[in-house]
This record gives C-alpha cells, structure tokens and sequence, in this order.
C-alpha cells in the first residue's frame, strides 16, 4: 500500500488506544510516532474519552501494560492534548448489539467523518464499513504508512 495523500481522520478504539498510547511493541512505537508526526489526525469524543478512562482502570490492563496511576493519567492527558476532541453530538447509534459500548466509537468515527475507524474488535471489524468510515485493524492501519 502507498501511503495516503492527504492526512486521514481516524478514530481508534479502546482496544487500539491502548497499545497507541502505552504499548511497548514495535508496532506501538511507529504508531506513536506517526501520530506525534501528525501523519493521522486522532478524533476522539467524551463519550469515547470516559471509556478509555474506565478501561485505565481494570486491574488487568494496568498489569498488562504496567501502568501506574501517574502513567495513566499520563496516558489520558497525551491523548486529550494530542487528539482533536469532537463535541460527541451524535449519540444514539446502535448498529453493535452485542457490546453497546462498542457504539461509541462509531458515533466518534460518524461525528468526525473518518476515513478509518481502528480496532482489534470482531464486532466492529464484521461491519467493514460505518458511513463511509473503512473499519480496520492495527497492523492494516500501520500498513498504510509502513509497508512490510
């Protein structure tokens, strides 16, 4: 794949998020430098804000990651300060059934007209497509700037 010629809108997932703001891989890392390149522009809502917060806070993912509270509020700041906040006016979308909270991040991906919404999730990864807005994974959304 080339890489895009204009700057893509994406919106992450909390599943995709996590390894963008505290991941230790290799992946992790070319993401976090693409992003602080501005070679994507993150969108990001209140709605999807308080989630990502929440996650932050399972004792799993704190251990997982090895997180601690500072590194986590950390993480929440970087992301707010980095990241073009949307007001989150579109609420009440419901095409994931099975996990509500997934919904979110489609409202966010809807709001912000994204070209790419990022996640690891198979509910979200089985629509393909939300409104215009592709619905792709970590590894296809690094391929877009570093091909293997």
């Amino acid at each position: 794949m080339t890489e895009p010629a204009v700057t893509p809108i994406a919106v992450f997932d909390t599943n995709a998020l996590l390894p963008l703001l505290v991941g230790a891989t290799r992946r992790a890392q070319t993401l976090r430098r693409l992003w602080r390149a501005r070679r994507f522009e993150l969108c990001i809502t209140p709605q999807s804000l308080v989630e990502v917060e929440r996650v932050l806070t399972y004792p799993k993912v704190r251990r997982n990651f090895h997180l601690t509270d500072a590194d986590a509020d950390e993480a929440v700041e970087t992301l707010k300060g980095r990241s073009r906040v949307l007001p989150g006016l579109y609420e009440g979308v419901t095409a994931i059934q099975d996990d509500v909270s997934d919904n979110v991040f489609l409202a966010a991906a809807l709001e912000a007209g994204a070209d790419y919404l990022v996640t690891q999730d198979p509910h979200l990864q089985s629509l393909k497509y939300y409104h215009g807005t592709q619905i792709i994974s970590l590894t296809q959304f690094t391929r877009l700037f570093v091909p293997e």
